[in-house]
């Protein structure tokens, strides 16, 4: 008897849930979404009553925080959407606001530590992969949810690239 299940496919409904799913913290992504959302509405509303109220007074405040949703609308989506979505033997990346791409773990060739200093002397490490074409197949940082069992998953599915990678080590400086 084969293993054609109710629904169509071949695999299991086990196999197609995903093991976990590496993002952006809460505060990062979702934090920023929620105000550009806020400045927003306080913003319109604002405008709005205020056109109402006092016609002839000046309305730069509420400009300004529409202005602002602008800018962080956007920005939150981009954050909010960002994530590797990983399964048995492949992971699903979805850059930002970009389309979802499937990966074959075995297409990675190497994975590299990476150290990205701000101005104020906070240093992230980052964890990058390529394939055989060095393409770059993926970046996450270690303060990423899901880090730490991603980079399990990636030490149990390509020992060897993930051996050269700790032997390497992070770099030193930028």
């Amino acid at each position: 008897m084969s293993n054609i299940n109710t629904w169509g496919g071949t695999a299991t409904k086990a196999a197609a849930k995903p093991q976990f799913i590496v993002r952006r913290s809460w505060i990062s992504s979702t934090l920023i979404l929620w105000l550009g959302l806020g400045a927003f509405g306080v913003g319109v509303l604002g405008a709005i009553l205020q056109s109402s109220i006092a016609p002839d007074s000046d309305g730069a405040v509420f400009a300004m925080l529409i202005g602002a949703s602008i800018v962080a609308l956007p920005l939150g989506l981009i954050l909010n959407r960002s994530r590797i979505t990983v399964y048995d033997e492949r992971y699903d990346v979805r850059p930002g606001l970009g389309r979802k791409r499937r990966r074959d773990v075995n297409d990675l060739d190497k994975l590299r530590f990476g150290r990205q200093s701000s101005r104020n002397g906070t240093v992230y490490i980052n964890l990058t992969g390529w394939n055989e074409q060095q393409k770059k197949q993926f970046r996450i940082y270690t303060t990423h949810r899901g880090y730490a069992e991603f980079t399990a998953w990636l030490a149990q599915h390509r020992p060897e690239q993930w051996a050269k990678c700790e032997a390497l080590g992070v770099p030193d400086s930028d």
